[in-house]
């Protein structure tokens, strides 16, 4: 592909295609009792006013994302799909009885972390969302029940569901080729977190399933996939070759990926990177920790049975690495390292 083709793609494609979708949204009371609708609209003002964007629809619509998981059971590219399918549930332990499901997509920038290394200090990436878990899970949950509680509801976290699918069908993001989600502020560069509550919600606009228009002239994440994942005319990428998901899941690299295919501490950016739609993210990052050099060499050495020194136990806790980075940190970091030839 031509790299004036690639530019051609403006993020305006994905701003008027989301612009379409809320300009289908009636403006009639649909949510039943003025209050109910007055309380719907006050708590996604009171997300917006954090800087996060929200959805709100009723909780039957969890059928609905139900039933279209199952039908993609059948594609070739199932595994995440067959894993979802089982994964998906509402339990008795949030203790209410739910009546809504909200989403809510909040900016989230790269990490850089820093690891001193034969004297040099490599800058390695960590993509969006993956150091929010927690921190920002539990903060947005936290403003979101002091803005329902004293009308008598509440609201719990809930990732039993297909985040993405649901933010898409909200009408808060459109799936990219690369089949991530863009919100039309904040590009990719987002995370995606689910709630569900007592709060009444009798019906919700729910739009169809589908990519950015600038997809349809753009195939530069193709193009940049290194693992070739991602495929031109089909929905749903190869997870069992995506480096995302190599990078999260314990075990040797298949020797079929080249070294310098690597390029994030976890996950993977070459598909977000390259995207015309996140043009205004670039050097849209944060600085995180440096590693010293001895605290380098513990991580590399580190086996999983063995407790960490007290201050490199420290500097992990302040980094925002949680149980599931640190079980693959010792190997990504390894490979980076020898793709830098340090």
């Amino acid at each position: 592909m031509k790299i004036s083709d690639i530019m051609s793609v403006k993020s305006s494609d994905l701003r008027k295609g989301l612009h379409q979708q809320a300009s289908a949204r009636k403006k009639s009371d649909r949510w039943g009792p003025a209050g109910r609708y007055g309380m719907k609209e006050g708590l996604l003002k009171e997300i917006a006013a954090h800087g996060d964007r929200g959805a709100i629809v009723p909780v039957s619509c969890f059928g609905e994302l139900k039933r279209e998981i199952e039908a993609l059971r059948t594609d070739r590219h199932n595994m995440f799909i067959n894993w979802m399918a089982g994964f998906m549930a509402i339990t008795d332990e949030c203790g209410f009885q739910p009546r809504s499901l909200i989403t809510v997509i909040t900016p989230s920038p790269k990490i850089i972390v820093g690891f001193t290394y034969h004297g040099e200090t490599i800058r390695c990436i960590v993509p969006p969302q993956y150091l929010d878990e927690g921190v920002k899970d539990n903060g947005i949950l936290e403003y979101i029940n002091a803005c329902l509680k004293p009308f008598g509801y509440t609201a719990a976290l809930f990732d039993r569901i297909p985040q993405k699918l649901l933010a898409v069908h909200s009408g808060l993001c459109l799936y990219g080729r690369n089949n991530i989600c863009f919100h039309e502020e904040f590009g990719s560069y987002i995370r995606i977190i689910s709630y569900i509550s007592d709060l009444p919600c009798d019906e919700a606009d729910w739009f169809p399933a589908r990519r950015m228009d600038a997809c349809e002239k753009c195939h530069a994440c193709v193009a940049a996939c290194p693992t070739k994942a991602i495929e031109h005319d089909h929905r749903i990428i190869n997870t069992e070759v995506c480096l995302t998901t190599m990078n999260e899941v314990p075990g040797e690299f298949p020797e079929w990926v080249a070294v310098n295919a690597h390029n994030s501490l976890i996950g993977c950016m070459m598909c977000q990177d390259c995207c015309p739609v996140n043009a205004h993210n670039e050097g849209n990052a944060v600085e995180g920790v440096t590693f010293s050099e001895e605290e380098t060499i513990e991580l590399l050495m580190h086996k999983d049975a063995e407790p960490y020194s007290e201050p490199l136990a420290a500097k992990i806790r302040q980094s925002g690495f949680n149980a599931g980075i640190m079980k693959v940190l010792p190997r990504n970091l390894a490979v980076l390292l020898q793709s830098t030839n340090v």
